[in-house]
């Protein structure tokens, strides 16, 4: 009675006992080695076909929206167009050039004679957080001409009326020897890109 319960079964229960306890580990290596790998594979294919799921939604949805973004877009370039035009681009590399191609018609059309036109430092404008992908700048352009008082005002007014987004820094008049003739002379700042962020 004390010995061992194996030793006094009969051989076709130990062949049973010893067949369960096989298929018991074969269970349990299937499990281990089989089910659990192939139900974390599952789980994460699961996981990352929802996320694909997610991704194809938002994608259809901004296909769907794809015409009224386009819509918004030109409603804003179109804003943005005269701002844009304002600015002053360098013509044959001087801002005072293309500040004197602009000008010189509204100058001479005013009474103004002895035109000249010389560029004066940048000046930086306040940065916005953050940056901006294109930074800009006021290029102030000095413009020295002789004429009368109403000449210089006419001129002011023309330019005003013709270039709103050009700002008048400064403005001085002085006498000459020809009563008739004034010295002028006027500080436009005009709006213009002043490089990329970096």
């Amino acid at each position: 009675m004390n010995g061992s319960v194996f030793q006094n079964m009969a051989p076709n229960a130990r062949r049973s006992f010893a067949v369960t306890l096989l298929l018991a580990a074969a269970a349990a290596g299937l499990y281990l080695f089989a089910v659990q790998p192939a139900d974390a594979a599952l789980s994460k294919a699961r996981a990352e076909h929802d996320e694909q799921e997610s991704k194809l939604q938002t994608v259809n949805a901004n296909l769907r929206a794809a015409p009224k973004n386009k819509e918004r877009l030109q409603s804003l370039a179109d804003a943005l167009r005269p701002f844009r035009d304002a600015m002053l681009t360098p013509l044959l590399g001087s801002y005072a050039m293309r500040a004197k191609a602009i000008l010189e018609p509204l100058a001479f059309g005013a009474g103004l004679s002895h035109i000249d036109y010389s560029e004066m430092p940048t000046r930086a404008l306040p940065v916005p957080r953050p940056l901006p992908e294109q930074l800009h700048a006021r290029r102030p352009i000095r413009v020295t001409a002789q004429g009368s008082y109403m000449s210089a005002i006419s001129f002011l007014m023309r330019v005003e009326k013709e270039h709103p987004l050009v700002a008048l820094q400064s403005f001085a008049i002085s006498a000459t020897t020809d009563p008739e003739r004034q010295q002028v002379e006027m500080v436009f700042e005009w709006p213009a890109k002043g490089g990329q962020k970096k």
